[in-house]
């Protein structure tokens, strides 16, 4: 009995205390251009009384640089806690800039220990002691470059045919690849005479790596006209890193020739002194044809999408209705292993190990990956 109070003290004693911590911060780069990337390393090592603390950070506001979270791990050395953050920093403002960085140590009070001593279950309502990290700022040149693209890229265009008749599709599909700050690339608009343009929205295939998001991005054209057009070149400047130059992707314009052998508009009104002049339905129905057919494609193209969204929609309101620990990881491993995998594990070690973990960063993280 008098060994069990006399270890229940030394607890008492440990986590009133403000643990003793190490911040280890560095970049990967802090000479960089505008809008490259550079990988953030922030690790907290905690001394052994800090095994049940925990940190908090979110990223500054209007630092100059946008936060990208590459990961976020917790695990145990011996007994001593060691939290790492991982982020990308894409550099959003030039010159001379002084990241600063301050992350809120929480440190379990009394109420925590009654919490471990009685076995509750609910660690989300934990109180806690909070306190700024004092970490020395970074500093980090940024320089000009005049685009708003970064990295390595290519492009690419298809065009399925160039002569067809009237009223009848032709197809053009430009694709961007490569690495860099690819999320910046905006959707491609064609404004053209007399010309009806159909297109998706962008499809985006990216991974983000330490030096910035690396795949693909698309994006599909349908041009319906009645007469010869031309499709404009398109055009795309880009900051590359290789050469530390400027560049420029282009696209070829590409001339749509439109058939003789479709029924002129002028025809289709029935003139007041021609009575006896005939319409060639038979004709006319067959561009229809390929204009509904097109039309059909391109709506069920939409609603294909619709059962994903509404099933994320679904998991996502499931997420949010849980309340404590336990239910939240029922949750997880209901909707997808998978992807909530880092997020099942933290919240397996709560429940089934007691460890403290940050419920509502775990929540919000899992919606972030449904979007």
């Amino acid at each position: 009995m008098k060994k069990i109070l006399g270890s229940l003290l030394l607890l008492s004693l440990s986590l009133w205390a403000e643990s003793v911590y190490h911040w280890d911060v560095r970049l990967s780069e802090n000479k960089l251009y505008l809008n490259q990337a550079t990988r953030l390393i922030m690790q907290c090592t905690f001394e052994k009384e800090g095994k049940h603390d925990d940190v908090e950070f979110v990223p500054p506001a209007d630092s100059g640089f946008d936060f990208k979270l590459l990961s976020e791990k917790r695990h145990f050395e011996g007994e001593r806690q060691v939290i790492r953050y991982e982020y990308l920093l894409f550099a959003s403002k030039t010159g001379d800039l002084s990241l600063k960085l301050e992350p809120i140590m929480l440190f379990t009070t009394q109420s925590a220990i009654d919490n471990i001593i009685i076995g509750r279950d609910n660690v989300n309502d934990l109180e806690v002691q909070k306190a700024k990290a004092e970490i020395k700022p970074l500093s980090i040149q940024v320089e000009p470059t005049h685009t708003q693209l970064t990295g390595q890229l290519k492009l690419k265009e298809e065009n399925d045919i160039q002569s067809v008749s009237a009223y009848e599709p032709t197809h053009l599909e430009i694709r961007i690849s490569g690495e860099g700050n690819l999320q910046a690339l905006k959707p491609i608009v064609f404004n053209i005479k007399d010309v009806q343009v159909f297109s998706d929205e962008p499809e985006t295939d990216f991974v983000l790596t330490p030096t910035g998001y690396k795949g693909e991005w698309v994006q599909r054209f349908a041009f319906v006209g009645k007469d010869d057009f031309s499709i404009p070149s398109y055009s795309i400047s880009y900051f590359d890193l290789l050469s530390k130059q400027k560049k420029m992707l282009s696209t070829q314009a590409i001339k749509i020739k439109i058939k003789k052998d479709g029924i002129k508009r002028e025809i289709l009104i029935d003139k007041v002194n021609s009575p006896s002049s005939k319409i060639d339905f038979a004709s006319y129905l067959n561009y229809v044809y390929y204009f509904l057919t097109f039309l059909s494609g391109f709506i069920l193209a939409k609603l294909l999408r619709f059962p994903v969204r509404t099933e994320k929609i679904k998991k996502g309101e499931k997420i949010k209705k849980a309340k404590t620990t336990k239910e939240l990881l029922e949750v997880l491993m209901a909707c997808d292993k998978v992807l909530f995998r880092e997020e099942i594990d933290l919240l397996e070690r709560a429940v089934y190990k007691n460890e403290s973990v940050n419920f509502s960063h775990i929540k919000g993280k899992a919606l972030k990956n449904l979007a």
